[in-house]
């Protein structure tokens, strides 16, 4: 595996397509119980396509550290559309939501989800100088996966991923924080071969800053309950800000692909897999929610 310099990263965006949007609308503003985070959630809706994407640019004095989205497939019982992407541009001025229909045509539109911190006593550049991407390269593979981590002396707040297929598609199975310091993500190509590589990056803040006091977070992960689709929501305690979160999903069958991950304003994480074209019945995924405070 390679790691990828923030440079890269942004060589690796423009490449994918990244996209100039008009400011998303804000959802909400969630503070810590030390009145010195604060997080805001902004949405914005793609287009209906086979292959949507949206960005969802955040303005002012925020610093976007996380974001996600879903599919609206299951509004209208269609086949699918699965996430390939979910990333922030290497400015932390907006996030960006892939999808992609697969075997089955299936236009969808990504409601996506961006997530801004502004941090009291501190301006946004001031901010940006405690806050680290650090992004890794899986090898090419038919079920590409990759870790990154946070650099020590620093607090993980999410996690991103990218595919990058060249026919068919790979779609993403996992994106998660496999502990408090990392990411994991993996894709597969379902059905069809088509030999792809997984992009994976930590967002990391400087656990201790100056005249703001040491930044902690927390773990939180729920199951999916027994039904289809399955879909699982993980909550960050009283008191923390939910800054990022992740699917897990397992199956011993053919497989589930991820079509929801993102976050909602009860300081919440929420997830959702499918099976697609070939029926498993096996499949289920957990929810992690990350929240971090000021202690």
């Amino acid at each position: 595996m390679k790691k990828w310099t923030r440079s890269l990263v942004a060589l690796v965006g423009s490449c994918l397509g990244l996209v100039s949007s008009t400011a998303a609308a804000q959802q909400a503003v969630l503070t810590d119980a030390s009145g010195k985070i604060q997080i805001g959630i902004f949405h914005k809706d793609s287009e209906q396509a086979a292959q949507p994407i949206v960005t969802i640019p955040v303005g002012g004095d925020w610093v976007v550290i996380g974001g996600g989205g879903f599919t609206d497939w299951l509004g209208y019982n269609g086949y699918g559309s699965l996430l390939t992407a979910s990333y922030p541009d290497p400015y932390f001025s907006s996030w960006t939501v892939r999808a992609k229909d697969h075997i089955y045509s299936n236009p969808a539109v990504i409601r996506g989800y961006a997530i801004g911190m502004r941090v009291s006593g501190l301006s946004r550049q001031q901010l940006l100088e405690h806050v680290k991407l650090n992004s890794v390269a899986s090898a090419y593979s038919g079920t590409p996966s990759a870790t990154a981590y946070v650099d020590s002396g620093y607090t993980l707040l999410g996690c991103a991923f990218q595919i990058q297929y060249s026919s068919a598609g790979n779609m993403a199975v996992d994106a998660y924080p496999s502990n408090s310091s990392s990411c994991y993500a993996s894709g597969k190509d379902h059905q069809i071969f088509d030999v792809s590589m997984m992009f994976v990056s930590t967002i990391g803040i400087r656990t201790t800053i100056p005249g703001v006091g040491n930044i902690i977070n927390t773990l939180q992960s729920a199951l999916s309950t027994a039904s289809y689709p399955p879909m699982a929501t993980a909550k960050v305690p009283d008191g923390f800000v939910v800054t990022g979160g992740g699917a897990d999903i397992t199956s011993s069958g053919a497989g589930h692909l991820l079509w929801m991950n993102r976050p909602l304003v009860s300081n919440s994480w929420t997830v959702g897999s499918k099976w697609h074209a070939v029926t498993d019945t096996s499949g289920y995924v957990r929810a992690f929610a990350i929240g971090v405070k000021v202690q």
